[in-house]
């Protein structure tokens, strides 16, 4: 490949890529515009090196997410420049080992193998271990459920699209055709499971409340006018944001309705005061006979005062089997549902809280992980979230039902009851980690081993070429 004329011509092809980038996600959602938005990086970092190859990185990050994340000015206001200019630190990082690579000569397929596990594995980082955990907007969320998920999760799919592009932007045209046949194929013959029929013993019929800002007796009304038959029905995350037990009249409304119904109930709630350091946001599961089991949400949200964090990722017992019932958040990390599948979940259901004020672009880019998650571990997922998006989602990742963000109203369908665990959830979930490994390896080496071209940048061999 030639190499671009300028430096600037380098950080305007970087920006612009960073933009498309985000562009694969939505409110746009073009998904494969991933691909362009990887190989505009790689193009404007090829031959750079030292401080102008961070300045590109940096660039392209900060292009991703102020473009991506518009929504975080309405939470975060001007602070959230800085939580986009922490994350575009991860891209920053990336090109600064891409140079490296490239000043010891590593070229050709190497480099590109080399390409896909430096990004997956600052991915991974970014996603589940910083301290500032930030699931979003990852090359394998773009690709969206597809049959390689629940074989290596979402974390080993973005893996294999930088392995796609890295292998174009160095010319090994077998390699990444190969790499994007098998994504193609991946997703588009990832079939539609068949909604159960009434009949079926392991079907189960939900029904949710998409509402905000109300109060219990709407949800008891809204409940009662769900049509006959529901067998479960959840209310969002903070629908009774007190400890219900505690108030004789309220727990007596609630007894009644599932008594009324004959329906296992499952809902947002909190043990303690929010003054309290330990107090915990839970989902509640009740039945006719009274508590069943509660969650305690294991990841409260940044920043916010979301109680203290959870330990367990257990279902609890109902008479439709065993549910597991994360909260919200939870759903954005890969731990938690996968943990719940793992011991004996055999659907999911999701109290979720997404704020009007946070604008229908977030609720839209959240409901994307929570697709992922059922895709992964292969379970019917049940989202009912405050302003949206409530969602019934199949094992493969496919909508049954939704109502869009900033709507208000019941969403109901059918769901039904797994019990096979997908590869993923029994030791896929390591993908992510033997990547971490082998890139922090590659890491090693290219910090402390001296390079095999001298400080001369021209001298630097390009990554598209072989030597």
């Amino acid at each position: 490949m030639k190499h671009l004329s300028s430096f600037p011509a380098r950080c305007t092809l970087s920006v612009i890529s960073g933009a498309v980038f985000a562009s694969a996600f939505p409110a746009i959602g073009w998904r494969w515009l991933v691909l362009p938005g990887l190989v505009g990086l790689l193009i404007a970092l090829d031959g750079e090196k030292g401080t102008r190859a961070r300045t590109i990185g940096f660039l392209h990050g900060m292009a991703v997410y102020a473009s991506g994340l518009t929504w975080l000015m309405e939470i975060f206001g001007t602070m959230a420049v800085m939580l986009w200019a922490v994350l575009a630190g991860f891209s920053v990082l990336f090109a600064e080992f891409q140079s490296r690579a490239a000043i010891r000569g590593i070229t050709g397929w190497k480099w590109a193998a080399f390409t896909a596990l430096n990004w997956s594995a600052l991915e991974f980082i970014r996603a589940e271990l910083f301290p500032l955990k930030f699931p979003w907007m990852t090359a394998g969320l773009a690709v969206g459920p597809n049959s390689l998920l629940p074989w290596i999760g979402v974390y080993g799919v973005g893996l294999v699209v930088v392995l796609a592009t890295a292998f174009l932007v160095a010319r090994k045209w077998m390699g990444g055709t190969v790499a994007l046949s098998v994504l193609a194929a991946c997703v588009f013959l990832n079939p539609r499971v068949p909604e159960p029929a009434d009949d079926d013993a392991r079907a189960v019929s939900v029904g949710g409340l998409q509402l905000e800002g109300v109060s219990l007796t709407d949800y008891l009304k809204g409940t009662r006018e769900m049509p006959a038959g529901v067998d479960l029905v959840v209310w969002p995350e903070y629908a009774v944001p007190y400890d219900i037990r505690s108030d004789k009249r309220d727990w007596e409304l609630v007894r009644k309705l599932c008594h009324e119904r004959g329906l296992t109930l499952v809902f947002g709630s909190k043990v303690g005061l929010a003054s309290d350091k330990d107090w915990r946001n839970i989902a509640l599961t009740v039945d006719p006979s009274g508590v069943l089991g509660e969650h305690t949400k294991v990841h409260p949200v940044h920043f916010f005062n979301d109680g203290a964090p959870g330990k367990t990722t257990l279902p609890v017992p109902t008479a439709h089997g065993k549910i597991g019932t994360p909260i919200c958040f939870d759903c954005d990390y890969e731990g938690v549902v996968r943990g719940m599948t793992a011991a004996g979940a055999e659907l999911i259901v999701a109290p979720t809280m997404d704020a009007e004020k946070w604008t229908a672009r977030q609720h839209d880019q959240h409901a994307e992980l929570f697709r992922i998650r059922a895709c992964e571990n292969g379970r019917w997922l049940f989202v009912v979230a405050t302003s949206g998006v409530s969602q019934i989602i199949d094992p493969n990742g496919h909508l049954h039902a939704r109502l869009d963000a900033l709507k208000q109203g019941p969403v109901h369908g059918m769901m039904k009851r797994e019990t096979a665990l997908t590869i993923y959830t029994r030791v896929g979930w390591l993908t992510p980690w033997c990547v971490l490994g082998a890139a922090a390896v590659c890491w090693l080496a290219l910090l402390f081993k001296k390079t095999r071209i001298g400080k001369d940048r021209d001298s630097a061999v390009p990554p598209n070429t072989d030597p």
